[in-house]
């Protein structure tokens, strides 16, 4: 019987994905039992911190990965997109199983029309690049939360905003469907990039990687590693205010990326296609960026 240790931090989805890659493991190899180890991690112990420029970079997964390479725990399920972009020294990304749905979601207190949302409307997110896309739709009010997923919903309940931008895939994994939810058409909603994917993470030549990467779904891996390279193309983090989703036709990757100033009031866009996923995002993220620069020269910008 093997028995492996996994860490995750504690939040509802994050066992909840963290169950879900065990049981895709064990359709793979039976007979291996799986330990949770829950760490808490800068994010959960400093809830009342914004998501600012202060917020440290891996500041959701970066104790989990010291407890990984210390040996404390046998490998990681992380949502990916909580990931920077620059791999940490002994560790690597042994899979990336079968990505959930990618796009945002609004909930709201009451039904509204996504073409003609209300002036004013409080809208609670700490996402530069959520706020930046409702902006160019309607003068809403952004109102910067924190929190997990159903205490966001909570917040549309008790009438504190009247809607929150969430991930679509956070609702689907814990089975909730809020009454007045409206999916975001991803032309003009490009979610974070990563959004929706889990990277399971191991230390280097660990025995068992060979074991956890039998449940990479490789089509997901592409998508992601190219949208991460448009991230780490531009310099960008969480904190910027850039979307980006790749689809695969086959061995072709189309990436859609947009990419906003950083006051979230000008805003380009474009598509690149490519069979390598690296490339793909280096190139859409350097013309993306000299359009953004070129209209920020440009007289009246």
């Amino acid at each position: 019987m093997t028995r492996l240790r996994v860490g995750t931090r504690g939040s509802d989805l994050a066992l909840r994905q963290t169950r879900w890659v065990c049981d895709l493991v064990q359709t793979v190899k039976a007979g291996v039992e799986f330990e949770e180890i829950v760490i808490k991690t800068h994010g959960d112990i400093a809830s009342a911190q914004p998501l600012d420029t202060d917020f440290p970079v891996g500041g959701f997964v970066s104790a989990i990965e010291q407890a990984l390479l210390e040996g404390r725990i046998d490998f990681a399920v992380h949502s990916y997109k909580d990931l920077p972009t620059a791999a940490t020294p002994g560790l690597m990304i042994v899979a990336v199983p079968i990505r959930e749905v990618p796009h945002d979601v609004l909930v709201t207190r009451e039904p509204v029309d996504l073409e003609r949302l209300p002036n004013g409307l409080k809208l609670g997110t700490s996402s530069p690049r959520r706020a930046a896309q409702f902006r160019r739709l309607a003068e809403v009010r952004i109102v910067a939360i924190r929190g997990n997923v159903p205490s966001r919903v909570a917040m549309v309940e008790k009438g504190e905003v009247d809607g929150v931008v969430l991930a679509a895939a956070g609702l689907k994994r814990l089975g909730l469907r809020p009454p007045n939810l409206i999916d975001l058409p991803i032309d003009r909603f490009v979610p974070a990039p990563a959004q929706g994917a889990l990277a399971v993470q191991v230390r280097e030549a660990d025995s068992i990687a060979a074991l956890v990467a039998a449940i990479e779904h490789r089509p997901s891996r592409l998508a992601v590693e190219s949208e991460r390279s448009f991230l780490r193309s531009l310099h960008a983090g969480c904190h910027t205010p850039v979307g980006a989703l790749a689809a695969m036709n086959g061995n072709t990757i189309s990436l859609h990326g947009q990419l906003f100033s950083d006051d979230g009031l000008r805003m380009v866009e474009g598509v690149e296609t490519g069979d390598d996923p690296q490339a793909v995002g280096t190139s859409l993220a350097g013309r993306l960026a000299q359009e953004l620069h070129e209209t920020h020269s440009k007289p009246g910008a």
